[in-house]
């Protein structure tokens, strides 16, 4: 329970970031006098952005099974697989579709007008999005198991 509870904290702190990023974008537009869209209660649920949550979340988990059970555990080993899916699909597959969609509805305005209501947009992440989220999930793994001490020292490879 304690793993996830770190992997959870790794998410919240992406999106409070995503949150401090959109409303830092949205005053310095504001004051340049360029309209942007109002950050919400939305805006911290929202996908895509920096840093990547589904990145900092998986690389929570991966580095506190490799703190807790090793590096050549087969835990570590699948939870490596899995954090790689994650990361491919962000940029590989989301961001081609969030591509292909804004397009798509550009195209559908063009030919039935406005009154069409347009495709949901869901949105992908640009590798430095990636690394961001790499660098959280490692980090707050890092501080919350070995500095910390959050899932005890019993638990730890070495202790």
């Amino acid at each position: 329970m304690r793993i996830f509870v770190v992997c959870l904290l790794s998410w919240f702190i992406a999106q409070i970031i995503k949150v401090v990023l959109n409303l830092t974008r949205y005053f310095i537009n504001k004051k340049k006098g360029i309209e942007t869209k109002r950050v919400t209660f939305s805006t911290f649920l929202k996908l895509g952005g920096m840093p990547s949550s589904h990145t900092a979340t998986v690389i929570a988990l991966c580095a506190c099974l490799l703190f807790t059970e090793g590096i050549n555990s087969p835990i570590f080993a699948a939870s490596g697989v899995f954090a790689f899916i994650i990361m491919f699909d962000a940029v590989k597959v989301r961001l081609p579709v969030e591509k292909l969609t804004e397009a798509f509805n550009q195209l559908q305005d063009k030919v039935y007008g406005q009154d069409v209501k347009d495709v949901k947009k869901v949105e992908g992440h640009t590798i430095p999005e990636i690394i961001g989220g790499f660098i959280l999930g490692a980090a707050v793994a890092f501080v919350m198991v070995k500095v910390v001490g959050f899932l005890g020292a019993e638990h730890l490879i070495g202790a």
